[in-house]
């Protein structure tokens, strides 16, 4: 009926997403994991899984995905299968835990006795705290650098001057304030 008004609505909505930078963080972490295991197995289809139930930033886990591949495949296959041999073969300390991940179930089903596997899931614990820290660095610094210069251009300046708009953005501020906590 108002279809007038859900321009300029989709257009606040765009400017002033609902995005913590802790789910941009996660988001990439998760991208990283996914990154650094081979994509054919059932720890691949797991974390697909946590891709799709938990709530992160599903942008930044696709953007960054290609890059933790393309890491992947230049060399970073070659030390995850390393480690993981130095943990599930060279190790001796850790042999009674592999035969419980081995006997157990469901811990048996995830291929967790690939080196591949192993060694890119220690890889990316290693980098996880790090990558995580850095993506939510970025991410502020671009909303911080981005936001404002969005928030002064001519079409917001003149779509702040209807009070329905004012009325939206008032209500989502409301709605992302309730979610913030």
């Amino acid at each position: 009926m108002f279809s007038f008004i859900n321009i300029p609505a989709r257009i606040l909505r765009l400017l002033q997403l609902n995005i913590t930078p802790r789910q941009v963080g996660c988001g990439v972490c998760l991208a990283l994991f996914l990154g650094f295991i081979p994509l054919n197995g059932p720890m691949a289809l797991l974390l697909f899984l946590f891709f799709l139930i938990f709530k992160i930033n599903r942008l930044s886990a696709i953007l960054t995905l290609p890059l933790f591949k393309l890491l992947y495949i230049s060399g970073v296959s070659h030390l995850a299968e390393r480690i993981g041999g130095y943990l599930l073969i060279d190790l001796n300390s850790l042999n009674n835990f592999w035969g419980f991940v081995t006997g157990a179930p469901v811990l048996a089903l995830l291929d967790l006795n690939n080196t591949l596997v192993a060694g890119g899931l220690a890889l990316s614990i290693v980098f996880c705290l790090p990558v995580y820290f850095a993506a939510k660095i970025i991410y502020v610094s671009f909303i911080e650098k981005n936001f404002k210069k969005i928030q002064n251009s001519r079409l917001v300046q003149r779509l702040t001057k209807y009070k329905i708009v004012n009325k939206l953005v008032n209500k989502m501020d409301l709605i992302r304030s309730r979610t913030e906590r």
